[in-house]
Formats: structure tokens, sequence, C-alpha cells
């Protein structure tokens, strides 16, 4: 589904304020303010867009922020979990990045120049490095043009010329896009986590608590996964992605246990280890509330996938910081 908010609007549009008030508060624990953004594409849409301004304004009612009664305008590349670029709130679909007048440059290859172009960001790269990352070696000129070509009138057919000549710039040594033309979710979760990491240092943990939880809510899955050729150049950037959601979920986690809020915590630690199940302070802190809660069975649940995950023999790794934690709040 393009639009997966779509599903609640019937809720959030609901006569019953408490079906309304249950629904924003799952819609926005779930989606984060990303699901704002989602509602905002649909004011585009002619039968959906009644419904969604008014979903938008009880979300703003129950939740107390502040929301743009606007369509979302601008171009957005969303790299985490599945691949996908709005351009305004039109969503470029699967089956649009393979059809051209050309009739013959691959879906999946004009999808990859986006996307490599996107992670090479305000550089740009040149296309002799373009086509090795696309195509695993060398392009002849000709299939590489005509490749080129095809995402333009991919990004024509949806924005406009004028907006895809502002944001496709190319001469015949390389190609960029432009940055001021449009923004990603992974440049605004490594943007979020400094700004968060600078927080802390100024202002303490509980100052960041709302950075560190755009973070987490940014991060959908694996970055460029399902792109033609990013297992060969979007290994390290997919591995500090991950590695800063695991942060945030460990300081949201930590902030959680210290205010008393042992049920978040969990919550925060399941959350990461669902994607990292090896991160040993973050299993500590899921200890720690299960302790604190006196849950002994979900402790050693939580001690057992751990061990398992990590491969560690409990005997012979005694210095292990899980391990140590758990025998100490066992006895």
């Amino acid at each position: 589904m393009s639009n997966p908010v779509t599903l609640y609007l019937p809720l959030l549009t609901h006569a019953d304020p408490l079906v309304r008030r249950q629904a924003t508060t799952i819609l926005l624990t779930h989606y984060g303010n990303r699901a704002l953004t989602y509602l905002r594409r649909l004011l585009d849409d002619p039968e959906l867009s009644e419904q969604a301004q008014i979903a938008l304004r009880h979300i703003s009612e129950i939740s107390g922020l502040r929301i743009e009664l606007r369509p979302f305008r601008g171009v957005y590349v969303h790299c985490l979990g599945e691949f996908q670029v709005f351009i305004d709130s039109r969503m470029i679909k699967a089956e649009e990045w393979g059809q051209s007048e050309t009739g013959r440059a691959g879906g999946r290859k004009v999808q990859g120049i986006f996307a490599y172009l996107v992670h090479c960001g305000a550089s740009g790269a040149p296309r002799h490095e373009i086509a090795s990352a696309v195509w695993d070696g060398e392009a002849s000129a000709s299939s590489f043009a005509r490749t080129l070509t095809a995402l333009r009138q991919v990004l024509q057919q949806v924005g406009g010329e004028t907006l895809t000549n502002q944001l496709l710039i190319t001469d015949r040594q390389r190609c960029v896009l432009n940055p001021d033309r449009y923004q990603s979710d992974a440049d605004l979760l490594e943007r979020t986590f400094e700004l968060a990491t600078r927080t802390v240092t100024e202002q303490g943990l509980s100052a960041a608590v709302p950075f560190f939880q755009y973070v987490l809510d940014l991060y959908d899955g694996p970055y460029m996964e399902g792109i033609a050729g990013a297992q060969r150049w979007a290994t390290e950037r997919a591995a500090n992605l991950l590695s800063k959601t695991v942060i945030a979920g460990e300081r949201l986690a930590a902030d959680a246990f210290a205010n008393g809020n042992d049920q978040q915590c969990i919550q925060y630690c399941q959350r990461i280890l669902a994607l990292e199940p090896r991160t040993a302070a973050v299993v500590s802190w899921l200890l720690r509330a299960n302790h604190r809660l006196g849950l002994p069975m979900e402790m050693q649940r939580a001690y057992q996938r751990y061990l398992t995950a990590t491969g560690i023999n409990p005997r012979r790794k005694r210095d292990d910081p899980v391990v140590q934690l758990y025998h100490e709040l066992i006895q």
C-alpha cells in the first residue's frame, strides 16, 4: 500500500472521541511524525482530502502538535526500508521506473542510478563510477545514456520538466542530484542523531529524548534494501545508520528506566533488539526493567535470546556484561 495511514482514516474521523484518541496514539506510536506527512499527501486526493483534513485537525487537538493543513510539497526519498520516491504527494510507483520512451532501460537500473545519486549526496559521482555501482562493472556509453534518459523521463512524468532540470544535473563527466531540491530519511536521521548527541552534551539526556525518538521513528528498515548493486556500495552507511538507531534506542531505554517507566523501557528494548539482538547495553536495560517489575521468566527469556544471538558460552565468558548483570540480578 502506497499510503499506510489510509486505513486509519475511519478511526481518526470517528464520532466517538475515545476511538479517535486511541487511533491517534497507535498511529503516532507506530509512525511518529511521518504519519502527519502521510496524511498531508492525502490532501491532494479528491476522494480522501476532506477526511484527511478532519483527521489532521483531530490529531492536532489530541496531541497538541502544530500541524500544517496543506498538501505535502517537495521531493522526499525513503531510503530506509522499502525504497520510495515522493514528488509532492505523488509516489513514483514500482512499475513506473521501467516505463520510458526508450523502452529498453530496465526499471531496476533506472531506480539504481537515482538511489546511488542520493547516496552520493551533494558531490554526485562521475559517470564511470555510477556505471560500476549500478551495473557491477562497465556499462556501454549507449546503455548508460539510455538509462539516464529513462530516469529523466520518469522524473518529468511525475514532477514536470522544470523540477527535473533543477533536480537532476548532468554533464558529459558527472551526475548529481541537487541537494536543495530533495531530502531523504537517511539524511534526516543522521542530522537528528547529531543534534541529539549535541543536546545530551549541552543539556542532558532528558532534553535529547524527542530527538532520539525521531531517530527511532525514521528507521523503517535497512538502508537501500532491494536496490540493484546496493550490497556493494551501501553496506558501510547501512551499518552506520543502524548503529545510530541502536544507540538512540538504548538512550531512550536508559531515560525511561531512570524515570521509573519500566514498561516503556521494555518496549524500546524490544524494538531495538528486533533490529540487533546482540546489543549488550539494550539487553542490560531489558533485564533491569524486568527485574524491577518482578518478572524472572521474562529475564530468563531475554538472557537466553542474547546467548543464542551472540553464541556466548556463559561459563567461558563470565566477564561479558550481560552475563555478569544477569547473575547479579538473580542473586
